[in-house]
């Protein structure tokens, strides 16, 4: 996310959420669920909840990490590419008034044991 950008937004934080899951090319992925987590950035403005105290007014993290763990489960996604456009696609469509942008990074911490972790980080600006 460009510097500027997250600098003009708020931003709701998920990090480290883990999810067991299908993911992944490799016949062992396609079979045993593995770890995957997910470490995610909501752009938004908090002016409207700063105000009211009212979860309406805001991005719920409860809901934005339920929608990521009921997509990374369901899809069973063979590209983690894939699986992040759609994650952000439904909190795209499931907070379409309030998210400015998202940055969302996926790690597979199991896969290749010479590494910490594997993975992507998209960034989208739709503000």
């Amino acid at each position: 996310m460009p510097a500027d950008f997250a600098n003009t937004y708020d931003t709701i934080l998920i990090n480290a959420l883990e999810v067991e899951c299908i993911l992944g090319m490799l016949p062992k992925e396609r079979i045993t669920p593995q770890k995957v987590i997910f470490n995610v950035e909501l752009y938004t403005d908090f002016s409207k909840v700063s105000v009211t105290d009212n979860v309406e007014d805001t991005i719920n993290y409860a809901l934005a990490s339920q929608i990521i763990k009921e997509i990374a489960v369901g899809l069973k996604a063979n590209m983690v590419e894939f699986l992040a456009e759609n994650i952000i696609a439904a909190l795209r469509t499931n907070f379409k008034y309030s998210l400015k942008g998202v940055s969302l990074e996926i790690l597979k911490p199991q896969i290749m044991p010479e590494t910490k972790s594997v993975g992507v980080k998209v960034c989208r600006m739709f503000a």
